[in-house]
């Protein structure tokens, strides 16, 4: 029985996991989120100054029963077998294009005789032992590719038919800006296309996922069909926290500036 085990068994029931961004480089914050009741909390390489020595740091400091997917910064066999190797449970690589990247994906992910990953996890003893993590590796981690191109949607029948494919994640951002919507991201257009790419994974039973902004956004999307949903990240958590706490602060101090004036 792997860490990941609930999230994979949960998917293939069809049930949705759910969990957050991890994007504050501070172990003190990591120890808070061992207890979070979330079924994953993503690792974002992609879009933070973050070394594989920074990434193992995180990993060691929260020790939570939740998977730890990481979004590396490309699709770099290399990069993957040594994030794996220091103990993520799941990737969600980006930038994948075709069936020839989601097989790229998948394989630098498995070992040998099911893809090209080399032997040398380093945290074994967290993960399992070596034997056992060595029988269950190639079944355990699980390999999203995101869909954040025109060129991936109309090459979506290829991608999804790739063995191994835990499911796909929409990055809608990029995506928008890809289908020419940088300027309107919310256009029908691009609901359209990400509806598309949710039509197609139900009806192929692959696990479509969302990188959701809110939570309104996360139960749109989840009441369609979305099995995996990420929703925010500590930073956006704590810009919001800080924003709410300033505009009350704000109008208490408004408030208490009246009511001493009229006293005066």
């Amino acid at each position: 029985m792997t860490r990941n085990s609930r999230l994979l068994s949960s998917l293939a029931a069809g049930r949705p996991v759910t969990g957050f961004a991890h994007m504050v480089q501070d172990l003190a914050v990591t120890e808070i989120f061992q207890d979070v009741d979330v079924d994953f909390v993503l690792i974002d390489m992609q879009h933070i100054a973050m070394t594989i020595e920074t990434l193992q740091s995180v990993l060691i400091a929260l020790r939570s029963p939740a998977s730890v997917m990481v979004r590396p910064t490309s699709n770099d066999p290399v990069l993957i077998g040594q994030i794996l190797d220091v103990g993520a449970d799941a990737l969600i690589v980006p930038m994948v294009n075709s069936a020839q990247d989601a097989r790229r994906a998948i394989s630098a992910a498995r070992y040998p005789p099911d893809g090209t990953r080399s032997w040398g996890p380093r945290r074994t003893s967290w993960l399992g032992g070596s034997a056992e993590y060595a029988r269950d590796a190639n079944d355990s981690v699980a390999v999203f590719t995101q869909v954040e191109t025109a060129e991936a949607v109309e090459n979506l029948d290829e991608i999804l038919a790739v063995p191994g494919l835990a499911g796909v994640m929409i990055g809608p951002g990029d995506l928008a800006i890809s289908l020419g919507y940088s300027d309107d991201r919310d256009n029908p257009a691009v609901e359209r296309a990400i509806q598309g790419v949710l039509d197609r994974c139900r009806e192929t039973r692959i696990p479509f996922g969302f990188f959701a902004a809110t939570t309104a956004q996360a139960a749109y999307w989840m009441e369609r069909g979305a099995l995996v949903m990420t929703c925010g990240s500590d930073v956006g958590i704590v810009a919001a926290g800080v924003s709410e706490l300033a505009a009350s602060l704000r109008s208490m101090a408004k408030a208490g500036r009246v009511t001493a004036g009229k006293g005066g």
